[in-house]
């Protein structure tokens, strides 16, 4: 079967405080792979090196306080990711077990709290697998979805600007990107699939205020099994994507 490059990284953070700042898979589980190179993941991190914490300040000395360096506050908006403990629970993967429903592994998550880059960042992703249905075909199907989430910044840049560029950059064969309505204030899809129409991935991202939301949603099938549907896809990652908004949404 051919090898499918449909789903692929975003650009890596930018670089702060001289830290890339490259989560490597199998550390803390930024990047997750489904088979033939199908890549529902992300980078995720911190962005500075540093403790997400504001440092403490000591003592009560006026001029010592002074001294204390804060991070800037985020942008104000609607969202937060505060008392969210697992990024998992803003998704509901059960609309994947259509197609494959054995967990591979455990469910990967990190959430990362407010630092000199953005006001918190989430990532999450699950996958599942399940034998060919194709008689004598020992192909591994698998089905995965994956989000990011991040709340804007004191510098006021959107995670959704960067997303966007670097999902859309690319037009060949099998791929194709539009706009989204009625999530967010904007919102974009793209999806990528392979000749046969046995592997696809299809992406939503979404902005609303100060969040920025992606959502991917990988299935691969074996040759010889039914095509996928893409507009099926594209339900989920949308239904998703809605869905984190709402759990990302201050009290």
């Amino acid at each position: 079967m051919a090898d499918f490059q449909g789903g692929y990284l975003p650009p890596s953070p930018r670089p702060t405080g001289g830290r890339t700042g490259l989560i490597v898979a199998g550390v803390l589980g930024s990047v997750v792979v489904l088979g033939l190179g199908v890549v529902i993941g992300v980078l995720v991190s911190n962005g500075d090196g540093e403790s997400a914490t504001a440092p403490a300040t000591f003592g009560t000395s006026p001029a010592a306080a002074t001294t204390t360096t804060s991070r800037p506050a985020p942008a104000p908006g609607n969202y937060s990711t505060s008392g969210i403990a697992n990024a998992c629970d803003l998704v509901d993967p059960t609309p994947l077990h259509r197609w494959s429903s054995t967990p591979r592994e455990a469910p990967v998550h990190r959430e990362s709290p407010p630092n000199t880059s953005d006001g918190g960042n989430l990532y999450c992703a699950i996958r599942f697998n399940s034998p060919s249905t194709v008689a004598g075909d020992t192909t591994v199907d698998e089905a995965g979805i994956g989000l990011q989430a991040e709340i804007t910044g004191a510098a006021g840049t959107h995670a959704y600007d960067r997303w966007r560029q670097t999902d859309t950059a690319t037009t060949r064969a099998g791929r194709a990107s539009g706009e989204v309505t009625g999530i967010g204030s904007q919102a974009y899809w793209h999806t990528s699939t392979t000749d046969t129409g046995n592997a696809m991935t299809y992406i939503v991202g979404a902005q609303d205020s100060n969040a920025s939301v992606r959502v991917e949603v990988a299935v691969l099938r074996a040759a010889g099994e039914p095509p996928l549907n893409r507009d099926e896809l594209g339900t989920i990652a949308e239904n998703q994507a809605r869905r984190a908004l709402d759990g990302l949404r201050r009290p």
